[in-house]
């Protein structure tokens, strides 16, 4: 039952002064360092607003906290005090993406969240008197992360209104009227900024037709602006499994450093993408191919790129050799440039080569690599985790070159000599790239959210872990 407005304000008010006598007496019981007055107002307002971040609704007892302050019960009130202080350095380990323990990240999730002690910091932040300050950072500062958090409120919304209605795969033409145009105009305002407040009743028009080509192009799909299936398919996937996919791409961007390095490489393994900014502004983005499902995943990991190899040879991974190449035969292998070195079967630079014409080199315990390919084919799909988990770059020569223009004695030309002599030369880059493999099935893109299938299932597996964090040490 909704509650007359005199009797919730003073229900706040009786809270605010319960909060206030609670955190008191708990200065009188000799903690100098509790939460106080509008301090304690400031961390309880901070921890009912959690659930905008992805936060499970109880997560930081906020109901149990209210209900020990409502109490007439000094040693309940004081309870309190510490129950906040409690819920307050547990929040702020989870919007450090500590939730879950590291130890309990699967292989391939190598990105992982730094070390963080959210007790120490609190009790620094009550010491220097700068809570406000302190609450206000918890949540990651970036861009990214902000308007991810801004669109699952947006999302969860619309969820509790109810959803967005049902799209059937009908011909569009200009200038009809109708049912079927009037729900896909308000589905598409749902979503899309420009289209916000566009007129309901109009026809198919060029308005409309952009609309759904924006729509198309944030979720990956062949830019038509036709209702075809695979577009349809994606207009009716559930609000809820949307504000999912936010939920857990939140969650991923907590791991990631507060500070990232202005000069990158950011490959997102769910879009197939890949982004290399510098100075903190987008130099280049390049379509990429990641592993397939199944085995082949490519792992989220940072590192950074140290060497660059033109004409690279490939040595093949044994289980790859045996389960796919060494049965097609000697004819296929001696066709395709394949021998046998030191027992391992080992492709050579040439047209056929699996690496292309170019490899990027950066430590990590997974053995992949960004790399050119002869198979240019599936840049052409919106589908393109195709690859044995490296990942495959659709202009790997072009973006080698703008690396190398900030090597001494690499114009562009002498690449394109070296690549015509055949032999293999590696290039030790004098500074190295950071690159980060991210998943993120959700992420900005211009004035919207892209979405992107969930290939792998680590959304699935990460909002389970995280609604049921397994035992282990959180860091």
């Amino acid at each position: 039952m909704n509650q007359p407005r005199p009797f919730r304000v003073w229900k706040a008010a009786a809270l605010a002064l319960g909060l206030a006598g609670a955190l008191g007496l708990a200065a009188c019981l000799g903690r100098s360092d509790a939460l106080a007055g509008k301090n304690a107002e400031l961390a309880l307002a901070t921890l009912k607003a959690a659930p905008e971040h992805g936060f499970a609704a109880e997560r930081f007892h906020v109901q149990k906290i209210e209900r020990l302050l409502a109490s007439h019960d000094r040693t309940d009130r004081a309870a309190a005090a510490q129950e906040l202080r409690t819920a307050l350095a547990d929040y702020s380990r989870a919007q450090h993406g500590l939730t879950i323990p590291r130890t309990a990240f699967p292989r391939d999730w190598g990105l992982k969240p730094a070390a963080y002690d959210a007790d120490a910091s609190l009790a620094q932040a009550l010491q220097a008197g700068t809570v406000k300050a302190w609450l206000e950072e918890q949540a990651p500062p970036s861009p990214a992360y902000q308007a991810l958090q801004k669109a699952y409120v947006a999302y969860q919304r619309i969820a509790a209104a109810g959803g967005w209605p049902t799209i059937e795969a009908t011909p569009l033409q200009p200038g009809a009227q109708g049912a079927q145009a009037a729900v896909l105009r308000t589905r598409l305002a749902l979503e899309d900024p420009q289209f916000a407040g566009a007129p309901q009743a109009a026809p198919v028009d060029a308005a409309l037709i952009a609309a759904l080509q924006r729509f198309q192009a944030a979720h990956g799909l062949p830019v038509s602006g036709q209702l075809d299936a695979a577009t349809v398919e994606q207009l009716n996937v559930p609000v809820q499994a949307r504000a999912a996919q936010l939920r857990a791409s939140l969650e991923r961007l907590r791991w990631l450093p507060r500070q990232k390095p202005a000069t990158r490489i950011d490959v997102n393994i769910a879009a197939a993408e890949m982004s290399y900014f510098r100075d903190g502004r987008l130099a280049a983005r390049l379509l990429a191919a990641s592993g397939r499902p199944g085995g082949d995943e490519t792992p989220m990991l940072k590192s950074a790129v140290d060497a660059i190899v033109l004409n690279p040879p490939w040595n093949v991974p044994p289980e790859i050799a045996e389960r796919e190449i060494l049965p097609k035969g000697e004819a296929y292998l001696q066709a395709k440039g394949f021998s046998m070195r030191d027992g391992r079967l080992v492709q050579h630079p040439g047209p056929d080569a699996a690496l292309g014409a170019v490899k990027f080199d950066f430590p990590n315990p997974y053995a992949v690599y960004l790399h050119d390919t002869p198979a240019k084919a599936a840049f052409a799909s919106s589908q393109r985790a195709v690859s044995h988990g490296c990942v495959r770059l659709a202009q790997a020569v072009g973006f080698a070159k703008l690396l190398l223009a900030d090597e001494p004695g690499w114009p562009a030309g002498r690449v394109d000599q070296a690549l015509a002599s055949g032999e293999t030369l590696r290039i030790s880059l004098t500074h190295k790239v950071p690159v980060r493999l991210l998943y993120l099935t959700a992420y900005p893109e211009g004035d919207r959210i892209a979405f992107r299938p969930d290939i792998y299932g680590w959304d699935a597996r990460l909002l389970q872990m995280l609604d049921h964090p397994p035992r282990g040490r959180r860091a």
